[in-house]
């Protein structure tokens, strides 16, 4: 698909049904009279495979923008990163806690925005997919910082091979900030950077770790 198709699809062609889903579940929910359980859990349903659907096409566009297109920037401090997210993480609701701030003097050419965008999609994915509380750690290495996010698991809880496929997987509770991308769009940030991420399990733990790469 050329990229012109590609943008009229994404921005005109399915936008349009959603928006109409919009309306209609808005219309639906003005219209209910008094108890009704059933019809309230229906609209409850439509309200919550909306938002799946927006976020499902939302990333996949994201995803397309960010693969070999970021470019290095200036280097910036890393020891500013870990009060960033924490702060992003209360603003922004996201049902995950705020990670343990490391010793960094390391700097990263990595663009920022992009960088908090999926490491906390990361996280927020693997506690949604997991269905349980995950714990997020740094380390900083020679030459990388580490971000690591564990959760408590035997072989059968997670299909790694899914998570890496999917571009969203729906948190259990609505986040309504753009800070909930699945693994791929991390991997598309990090790669051209020589960063890497992988999920591996070992002992009764899963861990995803993300590579960022430092420079003095």
């Amino acid at each position: 698909m050329k990229p012109d198709d590609e943008q009229l699809f994404f921005g005109h062609d399915l936008a349009t049904p959603l928006t109409n889903l919009h309306g209609a579940h808005f219309l639906l929910k003005a219209s209910l009279k008094g108890e009704n359980p059933a019809a309230q859990e229906a609209l409850d349903i439509l309200q919550g495979n909306i938002h799946s659907m927006e976020r499902m096409l939302g990333w996949y566009w994201r995803i397309r923008e960010v693969e070999g297109q970021l470019q290095p920037v200036d280097p910036w401090p890393l020891s500013g990163l870990f009060a960033r997210l924490a702060g992003r993480i209360e603003g922004e609701e996201l049902p995950v806690h705020p990670p343990a701030a490391v010793a960094c003097q390391g700097r990263t050419q990595v663009p920022q925005e992009p960088l908090e965008i999926g490491l906390l999609g990361a996280a927020i994915t693997l506690n949604s997919a997991s269905e349980r509380e995950v714990r997020w750690t740094f380390e900083a290495g020679e030459g990388v910082l580490w971000s690591h996010v564990e959760v408590d698991g035997d072989q059968d809880l997670l299909d790694p091979g899914r998570l890496f496929r999917k571009v969203y997987w729906p948190s259990r509770r609505k986040i309504s900030a753009w800070s909930d991308p699945s693994f791929p769009y991390l991997r598309a940030v990090l790669e051209p950077f020589g960063g890497s991420l992988e999920l591996v399990w070992a002992g009764d733990l899963w861990r995803l770790t993300a590579s960022v790469p430092v420079v003095p």
